[in-house]
């Protein structure tokens, strides 16, 4: 293996421009520069903080300034840097600032904040949804035809979080993305004798089966370079001594559960402030925990915990700033929280998933968990953004309830082992019906022929048969979203108008919604956020701060306020997501339940059956069985029996459960009947309801993995939980 000083020789000055004089390498760049440089598509897989970025960009912007020979007055986008949030977007374009600067490249952001992809820079840094708009906006037409387009001259991509794109529609759409900027480098302005192919690389620090995803995401051709490193786990306990406690691997579930305290609901916002400010306070010998993330579980609780710990923590003692940062609050607003945290000596940050990415806030010293992630990786997300500096990572757990405290615990031993989850892929149809609209608006006003889309369709997934796509245009032209003109396919009228003004996210593939109602800062005019509703003559938190509300020619009005009890919160346009499979089974182990354990119990209210499926599972199961039906708060974990002791005795000797598994009427079949039950707790993609119904079918079957569930039904231990049991105790404050 060639040492480092020739590895980043080998990259000449952008080696030098990456990686200084002192050419020093980590492993995750020993083992990922080389192929890059090659010339393969690679998707890199290692710990957070590891230097997986600059160990891929380096030799991807040396490749593509080797490959391009443009004079130097034709400014060209060379290379697309595809982030998952435009927080990080901001934040890959100052770390990248300084090197791209040191080579003379510009570079450029381009999201709904920021608007450079006029300015041809060599970098361009943006989003999915961005490079979907581009690619409709932004061709060069003569006669109508497209001769050019803005990003025509893209020979590199970098994908960044690329977990985040795996297994939803919107990573189906990157796939589509890729496949027509493929197709783009036919019209490249320099037209060469042998085109040159476009070169995809990605990064994660959490997927369970790399090479699956290079192949889906990059190509059939990609490879994939995992290079194993965890840091040390130490999480707050409740006791005095020790005040922080290793996660060895002496460590088990049932221990670490129950060491983490669950905050009551009547004190919530108060018990929070002590806790957190114990961990800020407890020394250690080494170094204060002066700087804390933490993840909260809506952007609601963002507003207004963030408002109380301003009032809790002690900040004068240590000049402690609170800061707030979700998804809805106005650019301004979410730049001026990372920039404060990152310069602030003392700070907590109280954010949503909007900061799980790896945005550049500084050292971070403690995260804080306010309920559990959906899963292993996104907690190894979380956890991860702390403890760069001295390897280890703190964590301050604060479970709201019985169900988080065990799902808290079973993730954080996963994570400590380096254990993921298998991730479960299917084909979401639902991004072929976007992805058709908006491929037929970029050739507007010509169009399309039918034999392109499904000439796409055919390159994007070549394993597919072209029968569901051909299905999919006929629908859609029966539907009027298409038309026929003179041959070719065009936009309907109501389609057109969407594609003209960006209305409602037609760029998107996300279910999130979009918009709201402007809240303004009545001082200054600046618009604070997007909500759903706020009251009128009110107090409520927002941002981290009290406001007082006024609401006048459909805005909201905010006008500070320094003090008073905080009367209401502002709502956001959201929905409770459905419990995953993956949840339910940590909340399983959490309780000390073996994987094929699934229990009944008998409470004041009736029986009740602990199946630990998830949503999915469940909703199948409801349609299934005439004598079970949901419980509130208990969704995709338990459900109630309304049955006869005979029944129960079935379901105790796994009986019940076998005739389903075995039913005359195959599984698919049950799955695929009930297609419209299930929908919701599979997110198929926002354009579900649009193909037509034999394709919603098939999708929702696809997904639900009809053989993995049956699998689940007959390995399915059904027994009865007695007081006598020492784990009783847990269950029961599972449904206070």
């Amino acid at each position: 293996m060639p040492t480092d000083s020739q590895i980043v020789d080998s990259l000449s000055k952008v080696g030098r421009a990456f990686f200084g004089q002192f050419q020093r390498l980590r492993d995750v760049q020993r083992h990922t520069i080389p192929p890059i440089r090659s010339g393969s598509d690679v998707l890199v897989t290692s710990a957070t903080a590891s230097g997986k970025t600059e160990a891929i960009l380096a030799p991807l912007l040396f490749r593509t300034r080797a490959r391009i020979r443009t004079p130097t007055n034709v400014a060209r986008i060379r290379m697309l840097l595809i982030a998952p949030t435009r927080a990080l977007v901001n934040d890959l374009a100052a770390r990248l600032e300084t090197p791209l600067t040191r080579l003379g490249l510009t570079w450029g952001r381009q999201t709904s904040d920021h608007r450079d992809k006029y300015r041809h820079p060599f970098l361009l840094i943006t989003t999915p949804e961005s490079v979907d708009s581009m690619l409709v906006r932004d061709g060069s037409r003569q006669d109508g035809k497209v001769v050019d387009h803005l990003l025509a001259g893209v020979a590199a991509v970098y994908i960044d979080e690329a977990h985040l794109f795996d297994g939803t529609a919107r990573g189906d759409q990157l796939c589509w993305l890729l496949g027509r900027l493929r197709r783009l480098r036919q019209l490249h302005v320099d037209r060469p004798a042998t085109p040159i192919a476009l070169q995809a690389c990605a990064g994660s620090a959490t997927v369970s089966h790399p090479k699956d995803l290079a192949h889906r995401l990059l190509g059939p051709g990609a490879i994939s370079v995992r290079v194993a490193g965890t840091r040390q786990i130490e999480v707050f306990g409740t006791s005095a001594d020790p005040m922080w406690s290793s996660l060895d691997v002496s460590v088990v579930v049932g221990t670490l559960r129950d060491k983490l305290q669950i905050v009551p609901s009547p004190s919530f916002t108060v018990t929070v402030g002590q806790r957190l400010w114990r961990a800020m306070s407890s020394p250690d010998g080494h170094y204060p925990n002066r700087k804390v993330l933490m993840f909260v579980p809506s952007r609601r609780m963002c507003d207004t915990l963030s408002a109380h710990l301003s009032d809790a923590l002690p900040t004068k003692r240590r000049d402690l700033r609170v800061l707030a940062h979700h998804g809805s609050l106005s650019r301004t607003r979410r730049e001026e929280a990372e920039r404060a945290f990152t310069s602030a000596r003392d700070a907590v940050l109280v954010a949503t998933t909007t900061m799980e990415v790896g945005v550049d806030i500084g050292d971070v010293d403690l995260v804080a968990l306010v309920g559990a992630a959906p899963g292993t990786r996104s907690l190894l997300q979380r956890i991860g953004r702390a403890g760069r500096r001295l390897g280890r990572t703190r964590v301050l757990a604060l479970p709201q309830t019985a169900i988080e405290q065990a799902a808290l615990a079973s993730m954080l031993i996963s994570a400590r082992d380096g254990t993921l989850e298998p991730e479960g892929y299917a084909r979401r149809w639902s991004v072929f019906v976007q992805q058709a609209a908006s491929f037929v608006a970029q050739a507007k006003p010509i169009g399309r022929r039918r034999s392109d889309l499904i000439a796409l369709a055919q390159d994007v997934w070549p394993e597919t048969e072209p029968f569901m796509a051909n299905l999919i245009v006929s629908y859609l032209l029966d539907g009027r979203f298409l038309e026929v003109r003179q041959g070719r396919l065009t936009l309907g009228e109501s389609w057109a108008d969407l594609f003209d003004t960006g209305g409602r996210g037609i760029h998107a593939n996300l279910d999130a919604s979009y918009g709201g109602t402007p809240v303004v800062d009545a001082s200054t005019g600046e618009v604070v956020a997007h909500v759903a509703k706020a009251a009128d003559d009110q107090t409520l938190a927002l941002a981290g701060q009290r406001w007082h509300t006024r609401v006048f020619n459909g805005e909201i009005l905010l006008n500070p306020k320094i003090d008073g009890p905080i009367t209401d919160g502002v709502r956001y346009a959201a929905r409770r997501g459905p419990t995953g499979h993956e949840y339910a089974v940590h909340v399983r182990r959490g309780l000390g339940f073996d994987e094929t354990d699934a229990l009944l119990i008998d409470l004041p209210s009736g029986l009740v059956w602990l199946h630990f499926g998830g949503s999915a599972y469940q909703a199948l199961l409801c349609a299934l069985l005439p004598f079970i039906r949901p419980m509130a708060g208990m969704a995709g974990l338990a459900v109630k029996l309304v049955s006869s002791p005979e029944t129960t005795e079935r379901m105790l000797d796994g009986t019940v459960l076998s005739d389903v598994a075995k039913r005359d009427k195959t599984l698919r079949s049950a799955v695929e009947e009930r297609f419209e039950v299930l929908e919701p707790a599979l997110s198929p993609g926002r354009y579900q309801r649009i193909l037509p119904e034999e394709c919603r079918r098939q999708v929702v079957a696809d997904l639900f993995d009809v053989p993995a569930f049956r699998r689940w039904l007959l390995s399915r231990r059904v027994w009865k939980l007695t007081s006598n049991d020492q784990r009783w105790s847990h269950i029961q404050m599972m449904f206070r």
